[in-house]
C-alpha cells in the first residue's frame, strides 16, 4: 500500500494490480451486479437477461445459471454469516438462493399487505435498484424509487430454511420528518446504491442527488433487531414497529450538479465516493462534508471501486480503459498500471468499461464491458508497482541520482525533500529524465526532461556523485557528460538539445562505463580500456578541445569488449569480453607506452604519449561470452554473467565460489541489491530473480557458496536489459526492449529470518535498509519474547531465587504431595478415611487382651477378615480420590 517515503518501501505501498482473467461473453447481455462467496470462492453475476450466473474463481468456469427474476437482475449480496445469496430486480422481488442455487424464498418489496397482514400503506414498489446486507442487524435493505425497503432475515437451528419463512418485511426508512428519503423533488427517483459499513454506519445515494447517512446502532431497546442464532422468535412473526428501523443522522442535499450513478465507500479512509451525471467523482466524510473532488471526465460516471489492496480508486466514465486515481493525493495513476486487458477481439475494438466492481475479501477489481466481458485485476506482491511510458524503442541503461533532505537553516527541525532523479536510455537515442511524482507516491515517477544529441542507442548510463553530472554512452562510439543542476529545470516533456560535454576517442561502441571519484573508465567494441580524469571537464566547455583520456590500453582484449566493474576494496578495474574472459587492472600501477611495432598490432599495447595498467589477474571459466562483471561489496567477491547460462562467483584471488544455472536460457542482464548483497538477474524468459548467496555447508555441493532465489518479478513483455536497485526507496527498478520501465518491491529480509545473510567473516553485524545494525542477528523469540504473568512469575521462582522451571519429576512430586495432603485432611474424603482408619485402629487395640483362646482366636480371625476388607476398601477410595 501506499504509505509516507519515511516508510516506504517497508509496507505495501506498491500498486501491483495485473489482469488475472477475461471471461468472455459472460452473459447474453450487460453485466449489472456482482456478489462473491467465500466459502465457495465463487462469483456471481447477475444481467439485463434476468439471469444470474455463478463461475467458480480460479478457473473462472461456469458453474450454474440461476432463473427466477422476471426483469434485469440489479442487485447482489452474498451474506457468509448466514450462507445465502440475495438479489433483487426490477421486476420487484427480493429472491433468496442457497449454496446449490435452490430458491430458499421470495418477497415482493410493498404490496398492499406485508406479512402476515400488516399494511404498509402504499401499492406496490415497483422496481428495484439496490440492496445490501447489514450483518449487525441481520437485515436486508432494498432500493427502490424513492423508498427504501428494510427486511429482517430468520435463520437459526430451529428454521428450516427450504421450508420455514426466511423474509419478513419490516417497512421503509423516513426521514427526520416521516418522509421517503429519496423524494424531495416530489417524484420518486431511483435509488443508485446503498452501501453497510463496519463503522455502523449505512449510505445511500439516489437521482435526486441526495445523500443520506443511517446509523445501525439505534435501535430500539424494547425492540431488538433479531441476532443471527435467536431462537426465541418464531419464522412468522413480524417486527412491526418502525422505531426498530435505522435512523436518518446526515442529509446532504444537492451533493451533485445531476443525478448520483455510481457509488462506493473507502474503508482504510472512512470516506464515500459518488460519481454522477454531472461527470465528476466526489469525496466524502461520514457526517456528509464534502472533502474533495474529481472533474475533468467526459461521459456519465458507470462505475465505482475502491481497490483497498492498493488504496486506490477505480473509475470508469463510459471510457474504454479504467481511470484510477489514488483518493489521498487525487494522483491520476491510470498510465502507470496494467490496464489492457490481455486478449482483444477485432469486433469488440470499441467496447467500453460500464461497471466497476470489488471483492473485499481477495482484493480483486472486476470491470463489466459493453463487450459482455469481465476482466478480473488481482493484487500482486512481486507484481510491478507501476509501469513508466515514454521510450519509442527499447530501453538498455538506467542510473539514478539521490541526495537525502537537509536540515532547515532557520534553526528549526525541520527536514526538506528528498531528491531524487531517474535517468533512462535506449534505442530510441534518447536520455529520459524521470522524478517522483509525490512524496505520498514513492513507486510513481514522472518524465519531466529528455535529452538528445546521441545519434544511435544509448547502451550505458551512470551517475557521477563527484562531478555532480550523469554520463551516458551508445553506439556512436561517443559518451556524453549532462550536468546535474539548473539546466535541467524544464518544462515537463519537453525534448530539448542540452550542450553536453562529449568524449570521441573510441571508434565503436562504448559498451561499458563505470565512475572512481573524478575519474572516469571506459570499454568499448574497438577493444581499448580508456581512463579519463574529469575534472576540468566542464571548465574546458567551448574553448579549445574536449577533455582527454589519459590511460589507454589498446587490444586488452582478444575480442569485444562488453562490461566493465571497479573493486574500491581491491583498487582493480575487471574488464569483461566476448573473449570468455574477465581482466583484472591494476589502479594503483602505471604502464609506460609501448610501440604497436614491437608489440604486434593484435597484441596488447599503450599507444604513445599514454599510459596504462597494470594486468595483475583474470577469471577463467566460462565457455561463451562474458556480457557483464560487477563487484559485490557486500560479500567481497566478482560476480560474472555469460552467454553459457551461467553466473559465476568469484574471490578477491580469481578462484571460483559458486555457480548457478538460471532458469529462463541466456542472462540478459545482471546487477547487485547495494543493501544485502544479493545478486539479481534478468534472463530471456523476461523474468527477473533475486538470489540469496550464501556459503554452502553441505559436503555434496560443488561450490563452497550457493545461490537461492527468494524472489521472482514478472511483467515485461520482451527482455529485460537493465536493472537499477534504488535502495533509499527499498526497489528494484528494470528496463526492457518492450519499452517500458518496471517499479518492483526490492526483496527485503526481516529481521530474524533464517535466510538472513552475513558478511563472511564477520560475527556479528548486518545492513537493514541502509543502515547498519550491530549484534547478531536476534531470533523471532529474541524480537517477540513471551512475556508472563506476573504472579504465575512469583509463582514459579522458588524461596531460593532459583529460575522456577518446573521439570516433570517436580511436577510428580507437588501433584502427589497435595494429594497426600488434601487426603489427609484437606477433603470431605480424605476425612472420612481417616475415621474409618482411627476406628478400626482402635477396634484392634481392644480385641488386644486377654480371653479365652476360641474367643481369641474367633476375634483373630474377624479382624483378620475385617482388616483386609478395610484395607481393600481403603485402597479403593483412595484410588478414586486420587482420580477425583
Amino acid at each position: 500500500r501506499l504509505r509516507q517515503p519515511a516508510d516506504a518501501g517497508a509496507g505495501r505501498y506498491f500498486m501491483a494490480l495485473e489482469i488475472r482473467k477475461v471471461i468472455s461473453d459472460v452473459h447474453e447481455q450487460a453485466v449489472l451486479c456482482v456478489a462473491y462467496n467465500p466459502l465457495q470462492r465463487q462469483i456471481f453475476t447477475g444481467s439485463q437477461d434476468s439471469t444470474i450466473r455463478c463461475w467458480q474463481s480460479e478457473n473462472c468456469e461456469l458453474v450454474r445459471t440461476l432463473k427466477e427474476h422476471a426483469g434485469w437482475v440489479t442487485g447482489l449480496e452474498f451474506a457468509a454469516d448466514i450462507r445465502v445469496l440475495f438479489s433483487c430486480s426490477i421486476d420487484g422481488f427480493v429472491v433468496v438462493w442457497s449454496t446449490k442455487g435452490e430458491v430458499l424464498d421470495r418477497e415482493r418489496a410493498g404490496g398492499k399487505e406485508a406479512g402476515n397482514g400488516v399494511k404498509m400503506g402504499r401499492k406496490q414498489s415497483g422496481p428495484l435498484y439496490c440492496l445490501c446486507w447489514d450483518p449487525r442487524r441481520q437485515q436486508l435493505v432494498v432500493g427502490a424509487n424513492g423508498h427504501i425497503w428494510v427486511f429482517s432475515v430468520y435463520t437459526g437451528e430451529n428454521v428450516d430454511l427450504c421450508r420455514d419463512k426466511i423474509l419478513q418485511l419490516v417497512g421503509t426508512l423516513k426521514d427526520d420528518k416521516g418522509r421517503p428519503p429519496h423524494a424531495l423533488s416530489g417524484s420518486e427517483d431511483p435509488v443508485r446504491g446503498i452501501i453497510n459499513t463496519d463503522i455502523g454506519k449505512i449510505f445511500s445515494a439516489g437521482y435526486d442527488r441526495t445523500l443520506r447517512v443511517w446509523d445501525t446502532t439505534r435501535v430500539d431497546a424494547s425492540l431488538p433487531a433479531l441476532a443471527h442464532g435467536d431462537h426465541k422468535r418464531k419464522p412468522g412473526r413480524a417486527m412491526h414497529s418502525t422505531d426498530s428501523l435505522m435512523k436518518n443522522t446526515h442529509t446532504t442535499i444537492n451533493s451533485h450538479d445531476g443525478a448520483i450513478s455510481a457509488v462506493t465507500f473507502d474503508p482504510d479512509n472512512n470516506l464515500l465516493i459518488t460519481g454522477g451525471f454531472d461527470r465528476s467523482v466526489r469525496i466524502w466524510a461520514c457526517d456528509g462534508k464534502r472533502v474533495s473532488q474529481i472533474d475533468g471526465f467526459s461521459d456519465t460516471l458507470t462505475g465505482l471501486a475502491y481497490a483497498p489492496a492498493t488504496r486506490t480508486l477505480w473509475m470508469s466514465a463510459n471510457s474504454a480503459q479504467p481511470v484510477v486515481y489514488d483518493p489521498r493525493t487525487l494522483t491520476d495513476i491510470s498510465k502507470y498500471l496494467q490496464t489492457q486487458p490481455v486478449q482483444h477481439d477485432k469486433d469488440r475494438a470499441d467496447q467500453r468499461i460500464q461497471r466497476l466492481f470489488t471483492i473485499k475479501e481477495t482484493g480483486e477489481v472486476l470491470a463489466a464491458t459493453s463487450g459482455r466481458q469481465l476482466v478480473i485485476w488481482r493484487y500482486n506482491k512481486h507484481g510491478a508497482a507501476a509501469i513508466l511510458r515514454a521510450h519509442t524503442d527499447g530501453v538498455e541503461a538506467l542510473t539514478h541520482f539521490y541526495r537525502p533532505g537537509q536540515q532547515s537553516n532557520s534553526g528549526t527541525s525541520e527536514v526538506g525533500e528528498d531528491a531524487l532523479v531517474l535517468l533512462s536510455a535506449g534505442s530510441d537515442a534518447t536520455v529520459r529524465r524521470w522524478q517522483p511524482v509525490s512524496r505520498m507516491n514513492p513507486a510513481l515517477y514522472e518524465n519531466t526532461a529528455s535529452l538528445t544529441g546521441h545519434e544511435g542507442a544509448v547502451l550505458c548510463a551512470l551517475y557521477c556523485a563527484e562531478m555532480a553530472c550523469f554520463i551516458t554512452s551508445g553506439d556512436d562510439g561517443t559518451i556524453r557528460l549532462w550536468p546535474e543542476g539548473e539546466e535541467l529545470q524544464v518544462a515537463p516533456g519537453v525534448d530539448c538539445v542540452r550542450e553536453a560535454v562529449v568524449l570521441d576517442e573510441h571508434t565503436d561502441h562504448v559498451t561499458g562505463l563505470v565512475a572512481i571519484g573524478k575519474t572516469l573508465v571506459s570499454v568499448s567494441w574497438d577493444l581499448t580500456l580508456r581512463i579519463w580524469d574529469l575534472t576540468f571537464a566542464f571548465e574546458d566547455r567551448g574553448v579549445g578541445p574536449r577533455c582527454e583520456s589519459t590511460h589507454v590500453i589498446q587490444n586488452a582484449h582478444d575480442d569485444y569488449m562488453l562490461s566493465v566493474a571497479y573493486s574500491p576494496e581491491l583498487r582493480q578495474i575487471a574488464s569483461a569480453s566476448a573473449d570468455q574472459g574477465v581482466k583484472m587492472w591494476d589502479l594503483d600501477c602505471d604502464t609506460e607506452e609501448s610501440a604497436e611495432e614491437e608489440a604486434g598490432t593484435e597484441a596488447m599495447f599503450v599507444p604513445e604519449g599514454k599510459r596504462g595498467k597494470r594486468c595483475c589477474g583474470v577469471l577463467l571459466g566460462h565457455t561463451a561470452d562474458v556480457t557483464s562483471v560487477l563487484w559485490n561489496a557486500h560479500h567481497s567477491m566478482w560476480v560474472t554473467a555469460s552467454e553459457d547460462r551461467t553466473a559465476r562467483l568469484w574471490n578477491a584471488d580469481g578462484v571460483q565460489l559458486g555457480e548457478v544455472i538460471p532458469p529462463g536460457h541466456s542472462i540478459t542482464a545482471l546487477a547487485i541489491d547495494l543493501s544485502y548483497g544479493h545478486v539479481l538477474i534478468a534472463t530471456m524468459d523476461k523474468s527477473l530473480r533475486t538470489y540469496v548467496v550464501a556459503p554452502d555447508s553441505s559436503t555434496e555441493s560443488q561450490w563452497p557458496w550457493q545461490f537461492t532465489q527468494v524472489q521472482q518479478n514478472v511483467g515485461h513483455s520482451d527482455a529485460v536489459r537493465c536493472i537499477l536497485h534504488i535502495p533509499e526507496r527499498r526497489q528494484y527498478i528494470t528496463a526492457s526492449w518492450d519499452r517500458t520501465l518496471r517499479v518492483w518491491a526490492a526483496y527485503s529480509k526481516c529481521d530474524g529470518d533464517a535466510a538472513a545473510v552475513r558478511e563472511p567473516g564477520s560475527q556479528s553485524g548486518a545492513e537493514f535498509g541502509g543502515q547498519r545494525l550491530e549484534g547478531p542477528t536476534k531470533t523471532y523469540a529474541e524480537l517477540h519474547p513471551l512475556i508472563e504473568p506476573k504472579w504465575l512469575t512469583e509463582r514459579a521462582v522458588g524461596s531460593d531465587g532459583h529460575d522456577g522451571v518446573l521439570r516433570k519429576e517436580d511436577a510428580a512430586r507437588r501433584r502427589k504431595k497435595l494429594v497426600d495432603e488434601d487426603a489427609g485432611r484437606g477433603s470431605g474424603l480424605g476425612q472420612k478415611l481417616h475415621e474409618l482408619e482411627s476406628r478400626l485402629k482402635a477396634a484392634f487395640d481392644d480385641g488386644a487382651g486377654k480371653g479365652h483362646a476360641k474367643e481369641h482366636d474367633h476375634r483373630r480371625l474377624n479382624r483378620m477378615q475385617t482388616g483386609g476388607s478395610n484395607q481393600s476398601m481403603r485402597a479403593g477410595m483412595r484410588r478414586q480420590g486420587s482420580r477425583i
